[in-house]
Parts: C-alpha cells; sequence; structure tokens
C-alpha cells in the first residue's frame, strides 16, 4: 500500500515523521499502490486520497476535510489520534489511542529516551514564522527558537534535550510529552485548532488549557483573524466547544483564504501593529511568563502503554494484508 500524509514544498516535522516511522515499524506494508493506503499522522481524515480508493487509516485525525470527500471510498480505521476523532466519526472508544508520534523513542534515529534538561525551547506554528520577528524574540527571552520545518531527528533530537517547550506546533506538545518534557501551549492568531489539540490530550488523559500569547506583528492577524480570547488570557478548552469546532470544520467547505486581500494589507502590518499594540517586546514578556506555568508531562506507564497498543494495532493491519 502507498504510504499517504500531507506534505508541501513547506516541509513539516510533525508531517515529515510519517516517511521516517512507518517503514520502519512495517516495511513490508508499503509500495507504490495505486489502489491502497496507509493513511497516517495528521489531521487529514477526509484529505484527497486519488487514486488510491482502499483507505487504512492508522492514528489520523479529524478536523480539516469535509468527511463527504471520502464517500464511496473503502475505509478501514484502524486507530485514529484521540476520542473526539472516534466521537465524531461513530467509531467504538477502542478505536481511539493516540497521535502516531507516541512511538518515536522506539524508531531508529530518535533519542530513545530524555538525554538532558537544557534550555527553554519556543516552537511556534510554522505558518507563524512568517512573521520575521520570531529571532528577535528569543533574543528578548533569552530562549531558544526551534523551527518546526527542520527534519524530524533535528527537531525531535533537541526536544528530548529541553528542559521546558513552549509551543503552538501540535506536535512539540506531543513529542515533549512522549520525551517526559514539561510544555504550554500557546497561541497568536486565529491559525490554532482546538480540536485537534483535545483529541491528542483527551488520548493521554490530559486537560487542555491554552494561553493566549500577542504576536509580534499584526501580519499573522491580518491572514488568520484573532485568537478566540483576549490576548494574555489562559483558556480551558472544553469537549463541547472542540466537537463543535470539529463538526463546522468536518461538514462545510473551508471559506476561500484571505491571502489575496492579505498581500495587501501585509503593506499596512506596521500601522496595525501599532494600533493593537503589538511588538517582539511584548510577545517575549507573555512567554517569560508562561514559562512558569507549564503541564506536568503523561506518566512514562501511559505513554508505554499507548506504545504497546499502537504497535499491537499495526501487527494486526500487518497480518491483514499479508
Amino acid at each position: 500500500m502507498k504510504l499517504r500524509y500531507y506534505h508541501t514544498k513547506v516541509p513539516n516535522f510533525g508531517d515529515d515523521l510519517n516517511a521516517k516511522l512507518w517503514p520502519h515499524f512495517a516495511p513490508d506494508l508499503f509500495d507504490d499502490s495505486t489502489t491502497e493506503a496507509f493513511v497516517g499522522i495528521g489531521t487529514i481524515i477526509g484529505f484527497p486520497c486519488a487514486p488510491q480508493t482502499k483507505l487504512n487509516v492508522f492514528s489520523s485525525g479529524a478536523g480539516n476535510d469535509p468527511l463527504s470527500r471520502w464517500s464511496g471510498l473503502d475505509v478501514t480505521y484502524w486507530c485514529v489520534r484521540g476520542p473526539l476523532s472516534a466521537r465524531h466519526l461513530g467509531l467504538t472508544p477502542d478505536i481511539a489511542i493516540s497521535d502516531g508520534a507516541v512511538i518515536t523513542p522506539l524508531a531508529e534515529g530518535f533519542p530513545r529516551k530524555r538525554v538532558s534538561e537544557r534550555g527553554v525551547l519556543v516552537i511556534p506554528h510554522w505558518e507563524s514564522l512568517n512573521d520575521p520577528s520570531w529571532n528577535e524574540i528569543a533574543r528578548l527571552t533569552g530562549f531558544e527558537l526551534l523551527d518546526p520545518r527542520g527534519s524530524p531527528e533535528s527537531v525531535i533530537g533537541r526536544i528530548a534535550e529541553a528542559r521546558c517547550v513552549l509551543t503552538e506546533s501540535l506536535h512539540g506538545a506531543i513529542l515533549a510529552d512522549t520525551y517526559g518534557v514539561e510544555w504550554a501551549a500557546f497561541a497568536t492568531t486565529g491559525n490554532f485548532q482546538i480540536s485537534k489539540w483535545l483529541d491528542w490530550a483527551m488520548s493521554c488523559g490530559h486537560k487542555l488549557s491554552v494561553t493566549i500569547v500577542p504576536p509580534p506583528t499584526a501580519q499573522g492577524i491580518l491572514k488568520y483573524g484573532r485568537p478566540g480570547a483576549p490576548f494574555g488570557d489562559t483558556i480551558g478548552i472544553t469537549e463541547g466547544a472542540a466537537m463543535e469546532e470539529m463538526r463546522r470544520r468536518t461538514s462545510e467547505p473551508k471559506p476561500p483564504r484571505l491571502q489575496d486581500r492579505a498581500k495587501g494589507w501585509i503593506k499596512q502590518t506596521g500601522v496595525m501593529s501599532r494600533f493593537l499594540n503589538m511588538s517582539p517586546e511584548r510577545t517575549a514578556q507573555a512567554l517569560i511568563d508562561l514559562s512558569s506555568r507549564l503541564t506536568t508531562p503523561s506518566r512514562e506507564s501511559t505513554v508505554k502503554t499507548l506504545q504497546e497498543r499502537m504497535l499491537d494495532r499495526l501487527e494486526q493491519l500487518r497480518r491483514s494484508a499479508r
């Protein structure tokens, strides 16, 4: 079967992890089939999979694409990212395991365990890094900026050495949690999907709080809109709010992106930033404050149980494909 996951010209270590993990654990599964696919890590349930018509979903999540896109396809859900995806798809609770990245420490080329406690990492969403101010924020905080567009090996290797991780990237939190590193979630714009975050968090038994951090300029706000709460607030994400977002995003066509209009608006970023009182200094202070409000990572026994369940389910898939 063909390995399918989301990838574009811009790399993203969480998506690119697919090509490292699944061929390692199940090399006999994969070929260039034009009829059958293995759908892996990512919020990709419902994403375009042509020409393959037989899909094996493994640790994926719902939340980005209309489910109607897979109507008429032969879809087997071996496991999904979390209980919200399972509930939304009408699956039994045992199909919810976790994000596939939880087995990363067991794969060749990645740390087996946390190797040190060095430094505070800041991991913005990869699209937030289109704003060039993040290097200045790192300088002001004394924290280390970790670019999620790096290779899975380099990004995850650094996470496994960190004292703590402040992250707008979901897989920044997932890998920190897997390696026993304290973490905190933050959002700077409306480009933050609460449903996928809570879906994963619930798979580990976590409650989820997100701190709304003011972005350094208005560039991201003009493109993606403001977050759903005032800057500076820390909000607890409820199942009801997450399920409503998931239903909305998977049942309605996505609205047109504002890229074309944003190109003109970006010229006004400086004016808007001053109007909204945005600056690298304000972002830096918010992150410094956030570094004292961290989430305790999952217990080692919890991670081990999730890893065992996922590998057992993968073996079931392998046996069925023989």
